[in-house]
């Protein structure tokens, strides 16, 4: 049996918390918000890791913090500005030590030129079966696979302004998948129709959609076979899945 054919034998649609309980804490991307999603009972927890100019792996989603790109600010500087307003931003070895044997990391590598870190901390850290690693970019996750091939990893569709091909390669990325050495896809969640959820697992491919936050919506994911739910409101996606299949 393959990685891809072990990965899809979930017992059920697993619920992962995205950037942390995101929507419950006050700001995402935090350790409170982490410890929050493992408190909450979440399946796994999802979150974003970028580089600064001084090499620090850090925990943030968005290219730019402050008005300026987080690759070209110091890690001392970058929290400087975030404690005035009243929080911290974590390094990515934090998260991993506060995550690992609690709860899944489902990671996401924004941009490239850090994976040789990024896999040395996890390797510190972690053992293969603690933590997943995906990316919008395919050398990013093929680097990834190349540098420790045990690392399960997964390609991100759902990018803003594609252009038609690049759509097309989202909505069928077979090809994509099998070219990076990928184990899951993580589409957005409206290319996940039932017809995609089948090709997907035809081939093999577990499949985690992103980012739903309503019952009704993430019961609909769960009746087509995704197997795993990424949500700002882990709460809510718990107990939409115990509607639907009682408690754990």
């Amino acid at each position: 049996m393959t990685k891809r054919q072990k990965l899809k034998k979930a017992e059920f649609t697993k619920i992962i918390a995205h950037r942390g309980a995101s929507a419950l804490a006050p700001h995402e991307n935090t350790m409170e918000a982490f410890q929050l999603a493992i408190e909450i009972g979440s399946d796994m927890v999802e979150f974003d890791v970028r580089c600064t100019s001084d090499r620090k792996l850090v925990v943030i989603h968005d290219s730019t913090f402050n008005e300026t790109p987080v690759s070209y600010q110091t890690y001392a500087d970058m929290n400087r500005k975030a404690q005035e307003d009243g929080y911290r931003i974590p390094t990515f070895e934090e998260v991993v030590k506060l995550c690992a044997g609690r709860i899944f990391m489902d990671i996401e590598v924004k941009s490239g030129g850090y994976e040789k870190e990024l896999v040395h901390i996890l390797q510190k850290y972690c053992s293969h079966d603690q933590y997943s690693v995906k990316s919008f970019f395919d050398p990013v996750v093929y680097r990834v696979k190349k540098l420790d091939p045990e690392i399960t990893t997964g390609l991100l569709l759902g990018k803003d302004h594609p252009g038609l091909i690049g759509r097309i390669k989202e909505v069928y990325p077979a090809r994509r998948l099998r070219q990076a050495e990928c184990d899951f896809v993580a589409p957005f969640w409206v290319f996940t129709s039932r017809g995609f959820v089948w090709r997907m697992h035809r081939k093999g491919y577990p499949v985690y959609v992103w980012t739903v936050n309503t019952t009704g919506l993430i019961q609909k994911l769960i009746r087509r076979g995704v197997d795993g739910v990424i949500t700002d409101r882990p709460d809510i996606g718990l107990s939409a899945r115990s509607e639907l299949y009682g408690e754990r």
